[in-house]
Parts: C-alpha cells; sequence; structure tokens
C-alpha cells in the first residue's frame, strides 16, 4: 500500500501531462478565444456608452441635414451634332446664394446660385448649350443670366425658383487645424460629403495652364478633405455647417485625368461674397488700382529693415494715388483696409475688389514709424513703373560733392526687379555702381557691385536715403559703412564694413 500511495501522485501528474499534451492546442484556443470575446464585448458596451462618439457622428450627421438642402450639381449639355440630343460635357456643383427680387411681374424672387467661372466656362464660350441646376429634393432648373468674373474664379447664375434655404455664410474666416466638410459631386456623384481639416490658409498656385482662362487673383484655403472633378463650385464648410469657402481645385500637375491626393483648394468665402454681389449689382466686376509695385519681403529682408511684421516693400507710380497720398519707395504695406496683408496677392485682393472711386484706408510701415493713409482708387494705373533712381536724377549738388569727394561715383537704389536681372536674392539697399580708382572709398575697401546697406549709422533702403545722410557730413567726421556682395559660388551675401574719415 505504501508504493502505491507513493506512486500515485506521479501517475496523476502524468496522466494529467498526456491529457494536456492531446487536447492543449484545442483548449488553449477556446481559452483564448473566451478572452478574446470577452474583450470585444467589453470595447462594443464602450463604443454604445461613449457619449462624445456618438455626439461626434450625430454633429456630422447634422452638418449634411443642414447644408443638403443648399448645394446644387451643374450639368454642362452640348447638343450631339450626329443625334440632335443634348449629352453632358461637364459637370460641377454650387449653393444656392440668396434670392434676388425680380423686376419682372411675372416672379417675386429669382433664386441666385454660386459657383466657379470654370465649371460653366465652356457655356459662355459657345461650346455648350445649356446649364441645368439639380436639387437633391428632385428639382431640376435651366439656369440663365450667368455672370462670371475669371480673374477670381466666381460666377454667379440665375433659376426660376423661389423656395430654397441659402447657405449660411461663416463670419470668421477659416483657421489652420479646424474640421472642414466638401461638399459637392465629384464624377457626378451628386450631393457627396467628405470630410477633413482646413490644411492651410493664404495659398497660391500659380498654374496658368490649370483653366482655359487664368486666374489672377488667388488666396486659397487648402483642406485635405477630398475634392475631385465635380466638386468644383460646392461649399466647404466648417462643423457648424458655415460655408467659409467654395471648392475650386485640386493640385494635379496638369494631369486632367488626376484625382485628389491629400491637397484641395477652396476660394475664401468673404471673397466670393465681395465678387457675387458686384456681380449682381454691377454685372461686372470693375477693379480699381492705387498704383504701386508690390514685392514679397523675407524673414532677411525684414532683419535688415528692422522691420518685425508681415507685409510688402512698395515702389509707387509717379503721379499715381498712391504717390499722392504720400507712400514711398520702401514703404512697407502692413494693412489694407484694416485687414493684415502678408504677401504681394492679398494686397491685390484687397485693393482689386473695391471699385474705381472708393478710398481705401493703408497703413504702412516706414524706418521705424506707422503711418496711416488714406487712397482714392482710380480705374487703371497712369505712366509706368519708375525704374530705379541713379545718382544725377536727384540733383543734390551737397551731397554729391561730398559722395564726389570720397570717390562714390555712380549709385543706383536695388529693386526686386534690378535684382531678378542679376539673379540675386533680394536685399535692400543702395547699389555701387561706380568708385574712382585711388579713392577714399576704394581704398577703405568699397568696390562696384557693393550694395551698401548702413552708412554713418543710418540704414539705406532707398538713394534718397543715403543723399540724406550725405548733405550733413563735414569735413574730419569719421564714417563707417556696411555693405554686401553677392557671391554666385555660394548663392550668398559677404559681409563688408568699411571705416573712412571724410577730407
Amino acid at each position: 500500500m505504501s508504493r502505491i500511495r507513493w506512486y500515485g501522485p506521479t501517475i496523476l501528474l502524468l496522466l494529467t501531462v498526456t491529457g494536456a499534451m492531446v487536447l492543449g492546442p484545442t483548449l488553449v484556443r477556446k481559452i483564448a478565444r473566451s478572452y478574446e470575446d470577452q474583450r470585444i464585448e467589453l470595447v462594443g458596451q464602450r463604443l454604445q456608452e461613449n457619449p462624445s462618439l456618438a455626439a461626434l457622428s450625430d454633429s456630422f450627421k447634422d452638418i449634411a441635414t443642414f447644408v443638403k438642402p443648399s448645394i446644387t450639381s451643374i450639368s454642362i449639355l452640348a447638343r450631339d451634332p450626329a443625334t440632335g440630343k443634348l449629352v453632358d460635357v461637364g459637370n460641377g456643383s454650387g449653393w444656392v446664394y440668396r434670392h434676388f427680387p425680380d423686376p419682372a411681374e411675372s416672379r417675386v424672387y429669382q433664386d441666385v446660385i454660386l459657383t466657379n467661372h470654370h465649371v460653366v466656362e465652356q457655356y459662355l464660350l459657345g461650346r455648350a448649350d445649356q446649364v441645368i441646376v439639380r436639387f437633391d429634393d428632385g428639382g431640376e432648373y435651366r439656369a440663365y443670366d450667368l455672370r462670371t468674373d475669371p480673374k477670381t474664379d466666381v460666377a454667379v447664375l440665375y433659376i426660376d425658383r423661389d423656395d430654397l434655404r441659402p447657405a449660411r455664410i461663416a463670419s470668421e474666416p477659416a483657421i489652420q487645424g479646424e474640421l472642414a466638410f466638401a461638399f459637392g459631386s465629384p464624377f457626378h456623384f451628386e450631393f457627396s460629403m467628405s470630410q477633413g481639416i482646413v490644411s492651410a490658409t493664404g495659398r497660391q498656385l500659380r498654374t496658368p495652364g490649370l483653366f482655359d482662362t487664368p486666374i489672377e487673383y488667388e488666396n486659397y484655403i487648402q483642406t485635405d478633405a477630398a475634392i475631385n472633378p465635380g466638386n468644383s463650385g460646392g461649399p466647404l464648410t466648417n462643423v457648424r455647417g458655415e460655408v467659409i469657402g467654395m471648392n475650386t481645385a485640386i493640385a494635379t500637375n496638369h494631369d486632367p485625368a488626376a484625382s485628389f491626393s491629400g491637397l484641395g483648394f477652396a476660394i475664401p468665402v468673404d471673397l466670393v461674397v465681395r465678387i457675387a454681389d458686384r456681380l449682381l449689382d454691377d454685372g461686372e466686376v470693375r477693379r480699381g488700382f492705387m498704383g504701386v509695385n508690390v514685392y514679397n519681403i523675407d524673414f532677411n529682408t525684414s532683419r535688415e529693415l528692422g522691420f518685425d511684421g508681415r507685409g510688402v516693400l512698395c515702389n509707387p507710380v509717379p503721379g499715381s494715388p498712391a504717390a499722392e497720398a504720400g507712400i514711398r519707395l520702401g514703404d512697407i504695406i502692413t494693412h489694407v483696409s484694416g485687414k493684415p496683408v502678408r504677401s504681394v496677392e492679398e494686397v491685390q485682393i484687397e485693393t482689386s475688389t473695391n471699385p474705381p472711386g472708393d478710398t481705401i484706408d493703408v497703413r504702412v510701415w516706414r524706418m521705424g514709424e506707422e503711418l496711416e493713409m488714406r487712397i482714392t482708387l482710380t480705374g487703371s494705373i497712369a505712366g509706368r513703373p519708375a525704374r530705379p533712381p541713379v545718382w544725377d536724377s536727384l540733383g543734390s549738388t551737397r551731397a554729391e560733392r561730398r559722395l564726389d569727394a570720397l570717390g562714390i561715383e555712380r549709385l543706383e537704389t536695388l529693386l526686386p526687379d534690378v535684382i531678378d536681372e542679376r539673379g540675386w536674392a533680394y536685399t535692400p539697399g543702395v547699389l555701387v555702381r561706380r568708385v574712382e580708382r585711388n579713392s577714399i572709398a576704394q581704398k577703405a575697401g568699397i568696390q562696384p557691385g557693393m550694395i551698401l546697406t548702413y552708412f554713418n549709422g543710418t540704414p539705406i533702403v532707398t538713394l534718397a536715403d543715403l543723399v540724406g545722410v550725405a548733405e550733413g557730413l563735414q569735413s574730419g567726421d569719421r564714417l563707417y559703412a556696411a555693405m554686401k556682395k553677392w557671391d554666385s559660388s555660394t548663392g550668398q551675401y559677404e559681409q563688408f564694413e568699411a571705416e573712412f574719415v571724410m577730407p
């Protein structure tokens, strides 16, 4: 009996191990499956009980419900010469802008639809016969009285319907990072919705071959909400269902067969509305000009000028409204009509959306000062941009004598177009054209081709700045000059300094 008791546990263990070896894989799978089922069930319960996800989904559905009645699908129809039937030769999207009073007695209101110029361009060019506007409720209407502005790619058109709900316009501009929803009819899949974010604002495509008529005024919202052919003209909305932009283009590298690749672009709604109202009120967009050439400036240029901000460098046309208002060469425009401007395109848009005769407020930065100016726009710019002034054109005899005594004989204000001719990076200053041999300036290291940026403690942006300093020089004054010279081998400017005494 003692032997049996002694070997009993061992035999039981061996039987257990043998059973586990035979039944183990099945048992392990059952245990794992049971664990996975429990885990999935818990996750399912959390999803059912998660108010945030449900609220987010409900919000997206609410946006679709709110926006959809205002969306249109637009078809461009042309008559087939062989069959005589109307065939679809293009499509796009649009949205209801507002009711518009109709002077005809037979109707009280017409509805106005907004879309892109390029959506209806084939019709305007006589290559198509009808523009058909369809709604999600099944209504279908022929558009008439089309008015467009190719330079901004905005179009308005009328339809004979008076019971639509206009889309709600956002009161605030789009902000990078906010959720965005693109509506439209991509590839003829009508009344579609996609979701993404505002990737960036203030974008320029600079793609003259993208549309038949090049767009001249660009200031796009970039989004990763899917935009494809057929979305053009449809609204881009925020999380409140308010329109923040009009879907217009995608990055395609000019490939007409290309589709969305994460880069969609929309015209900001404030620009769309300004252009649409001009088209509705006047039938066309007449653009005002203030007569100033403007240039983008980079960080290095801003640092050279001592300017800590964003804006554009100015060169006013002589006799223009800008020149008469007091804008000078080298001024930096920072605001137009109270809005900050960061690029040439923004200045052009803020100016050109005002008709001739309007007066706009312009804020400029000038050598550490901020100045407010009022400019009355004209219908065109009189004259041509001024070429950079050279020394002889300024006629300051006293300053001329002082600089001649130093051996500096010819100078020129360095403007961006002069820089472009040479392939240099832009920098403000005065270009030294000629230096007398064995002169004080030459012995101090000043050479032709150098750019004077500081002279006797004064920043030099234009030749007028240098003349102002030179007129006050006296014999025996110790002078300091800071200069730079372009090095084509490195693609950068070399820095130089010079010290000398006024004879």
